[in-house]
């Protein structure tokens, strides 16, 4: 009886607005990082086949971010079909299973050591199996989900990129002296 009302109760406001705050956020993030990014490809445009200028590097540096959240929206859809072609035949053997020890444990030290990005990963991509799995208790198909989170995040993070090229300052107020203070004070 109850997974009937769960399916008839519509969209999951608060999963799909938590999944749109970590999108834009994300966004910011990128924003923020894009002169970095628009300057190496600047820096490197000798690997491109085509002219490089200035406004080209903005719209490769947006892009890549765009296909991150793509990405992550495959890697949410298929996470079965991911792992049977990651794994499928590979552990059966000794030799096998040793070369995957390794590999994980290689995966393991880049994960620890660049701890900061995977986190920031892990945030986007629990947001995304969060909304993944509400979608579907509710009764969306595969493909709805897809196309639905593809929008969300695709649209967030276009909007957290706006926020950013109009108001780049904006986050550092709370790292302004008075919040220093306030924080000081509470602690």
């Amino acid at each position: 009886m109850a997974a009937s009302k769960t399916q008839n109760q519509g969209l999951p406001w608060l999963s799909l607005g938590l999944f749109c705050l970590a999108y834009g956020v994300f966004g910011w993030l990128v924003g923020s990082m894009v002169p970095t990014w628009e300057s190496w490809i600047f820096d490197h445009r000798a690997f491109f086949f085509w002219p490089i200028n200035p406004a080209i590097a903005s719209g490769m540096a947006w892009s890549l971010g765009g296909l991150a959240v793509l990405l992550l929206m495959l890697i949410l859809v298929a996470p079965l079909h991911l792992m049977h072609l990651l794994f499928g035949s590979w552990l059966r053997s000794d030799a096998n299973a040793f070369v995957s020890v390794l590999t994980w444990a290689f995966v393991a030290v880049l994960l620890i050591s660049w701890l900061e990005e995977f986190i920031r990963f892990f945030v986007l991509l629990s947001a995304g199996m969060l909304c993944h799995l509400d979608l579907q208790l509710r009764g969306a198909r595969l493909w709805q989900v897809f196309i639905i989170l593809t929008g969300l995040g695709l649209g967030s993070f276009a909007v957290g990129g706006y926020c950013f090229l109009h108001w780049p300052g904006a986050i550092a107020l709370w790292e302004s002296p008075f919040f220093t203070r306030l924080n000081a004070l509470w602690s």
